[in-house]
C-alpha cells in the first residue's frame, strides 16, 4: 500500500518540469475535508477491489481531456522524442 511519505519521497526526486503535471493530475481526484484521522497513514489496511466505481468518470469533465483523444496519445508520446 503506498502512504503519504512514499508520495512525499517520490516527489521530491521528480524532475521540477513535471511538477504542474502531477499537481493537474492530483487536483483531478476528488478532496473532502477529513473529521477522521487519514486513512493513508493508518496502519489498516484498506481494500478498494470492491468499489472502483468511486472513480468512475472522475477526469470526465478534466480541461485536460477536452480535445481529440488520439491527438492528446500523440502529444503525449511526441513530448518524450
Amino acid at each position: 500500500m503506498v502512504t503519504k511519505e512514499d508520495l512525499k519521497q517520490e516527489i521530491e526526486q521528480l524532475d521540477s518540469s513535471y511538477l504542474e503535471l502531477v499537481f493537474k493530475l492530483l487536483k483531478q481526484f476528488p478532496h473532502h475535508h477529513r473529521t477522521t484521522p487519514d486513512a493513508l497513514s493508518s496502519s489498516r489496511a484498506i481494500d478498494y477491489a470492491d468499489d472502483f466505481s468511486m472513480f468512475s468518470g472522475i477526469l470526465k469533465d478534466s480541461p485536460n481531456f477536452n480535445s481529440d483523444p488520439v491527438e492528446i496519445q500523440r502529444g503525449m508520446r511526441d513530448e518524450w522524442n
